[in-house]
């Protein structure tokens, strides 16, 4: 242990020049007493004025070593050098012009005449975010994180200080008849000029050129280089299909059951126009997994989520999207261990994915391998900093495995993020129902009561806010409301995964209850994802 601490010190020493200032220091102070001893007495000085010099010389060598550790000389003068250390004992430096170049896409704004290309406005975003998601080097915001902004009139240097960025990409686009109006601007976030801007004028089957193009001349403005771009797959798609697509991506995100199911229906109506867009094919596996847990859990239902994977992979074998798609197929046919193998090439497909990690950590809770699912958890949670979902699926699992310290941090965290989702989307129902119960573990029970109520009154026959109320009903000591909650949402789900209600730490007040056993044996529980 000493040795690496000599070794770290030492490493420091030269990391911040100490070595070499001393080196110099020496040099130059022996010329000096060099030059002091042949013209001293040449210029008539007193006999201590040699001496003096000497100790003049020594006495400024610790000082000189202290300066080089404290200050180093830059391109813009002497700067304080930055004392914070990484755990390996480096110096962290917090200049963001030695920090790898980052940038945050903002929704574009909407400005048709009618003002209702939202949708298509933050689906043009995200592509460029996903492409650009895709560059060595550089650092992307979330799209959580970034979306935040949208139609907020903030200051760019704020925006960029909240996401931690040095540049920000805004637009906006206009739509008329088969044309299209978009604009682009990358900006300084450091002095608020722009880097690079951009109008174009192009008809809607030119749109992924357009969004490859901006990406690319982003890259070029932040001196990186492209090497590939996943929108190449989509320039073989229907203009009018992949409208669709971003109609269904924009309501599936909503995690609420009537907009799960619309959802379906754009994505569906994405592959009768184009039956060869591989992605709408993996996106339509999603919603229709989703539609099995909830409302449908035929064996027709859970046949076709299989086929429509299947069809994904066939189609679009090179994206993480397809294998998440034949994982949340392989878990519904309870295939755990095929489930897991699809989403491990998805996480090494695209590490940056959400969705693989997300749905990876799902399955592991069914599968009752609780550590594992935490660290996926925790990984989810990483690349989209923002998303309060993974981190209160966190807290309910450390619960479980008895770390009731760690639970009450991972809920506090949580719900701070639930509070920034409502403060951007207050419609976020799925937010409020699922920050409730983290709330009642910090002692904050009038505030969960009221987000648990508010969450009730938006949708009261959705199986998701069903299920956590009765978490919720049973953490707060109200085993009957609890139980009422859990049956209303079997009977209007059709199936809930026995195997994940026995692992929710939430619902242990209930489980002893024999009335709680005859709701799992007077349903046809199957495995889903």
């Amino acid at each position: 242990m000493a040795g690496k601490s000599k070794k770290s010190l030492l490493g420091q020493f030269y990391q911040r020049k100490v070595m070499r200032v001393a080196l110099a220091y020496i040099v130059v102070g022996w010329i000096m007493m060099q030059v002091g001893e042949v013209t001293f007495e040449a210029l008539g000085l007193p006999p201590w004025a040699l001496p003096f010099l000497i100790t003049i010389i020594l006495l400024g060598f610790p000082i000189a070593l202290v300066l080089a550790w404290a200050y180093e000389v830059t391109p813009e003068g002497i700067v304080k050098d930055p004392a914070g250390k990484t755990e390996s004992g480096q110096v962290m430096r917090n200049d963001k012009s030695r920090r790898s170049p980052s940038v945050a896409v903002l929704p574009f704004d909407d400005m048709s005449e009618l003002g209702d290309q939202g949708y298509f406005c933050e689906g043009i975003a995200e592509e460029i975010l996903n492409a650009l998601c895709q560059v060595n080097g550089l650092r992307v915001a979330s799209r959580a994180a970034s979306f935040r902004f949208r139609g907020k009139q903030s200051d760019i240097r704020e925006m960029a200080k909240q996401l931690d960025v040095q540049a920000i990409l805004e637009g906006s686009v206009r739509q008329f008849d088969d044309h299209l109006r978009i604009t682009a601007q990358l900006i300084n976030a450091e002095d608020g000029f722009h880097l690079w801007t951009r109008q174009y004028d192009r008809h809607r089957e030119d749109l992924f050129a357009v969004q490859e193009d901006i990406a690319a001349q982003i890259t070029d403005a932040l001196s990186l280089t492209m090497t590939h771009s996943h929108l190449a797959e989509r320039h073989q798609a229907n203009p009018l299909a992949y409208d669709y697509f971003l109609r269904g991506r924009h309501y599936f995100a909503k995690c609420n059951g009537r907009d799960a199911q619309y959802a379906r229906k754009m994505f569906s109506r994405a592959v009768e126009i184009d039956p060869g867009y591989g992605l709408a094919w993996a996106w339509l596996a999603y919603a229709q997994g989703f539609e099995y847990l909830f409302f449908d859990a035929s064996e027709e239902n859970r046949q076709e989520v299989l086929q429509t994977s299947e069809k994904a992979l066939s189609l679009a074998p090179e994206r993480a999207e397809s294998q998440i798609a034949l994982g949340i197929a392989r878990s519904m046919q309870q295939d755990y261990t095929g489930a897991g193998e699809a989403f491990e090439t998805a996480i090494e497909m695209n590490p940056k994915m959400f969705e693989a990690w997300y749905f990876f950590a799902r399955l592991k809770i069914r599968q009752g391998h609780l550590n594992q699912a935490l660290n996926l958890l925790q990984k989810a949670a990483e690349t989209q900093p923002q998303d309060y979902q993974s981190v209160l699926l966190q807290a309910q699992l450390f619960v479980s495995v008895g770390n009731d310290e760690q639970a009450i941090e991972a809920s506090r965290k949580g719900v701070e993020k639930a509070r920034a989702a409502l403060e951007f989307a207050p419609d976020d129902n799925r937010a409020l129902n699922l920050g409730a119960p983290a709330l009642l573990r910090l002692g904050e029970s009038q505030e969960a009561r009221r987000w648990m109520q508010v969450s009730l009154t938006n949708d009261r026959e959705d199986p998701l806010v069903l299920y956590n109320a009765a978490c919720f009903y049973a953490l707060s000591g109200e085993p009957e409301e609890a139980l009422d909650c859990l049956e209303k949402c079997f009977l209007k789900a059709g199936t809930i995964n026995s195997d994940w209600v026995k692992n929710d730490s939430d619902l242990d007040n209930i489980k002893p209850d024999p009335r709680f056993d005859a709701i799992l044996l007077s349903s046809e529980n199957q495995p889903v994802s």
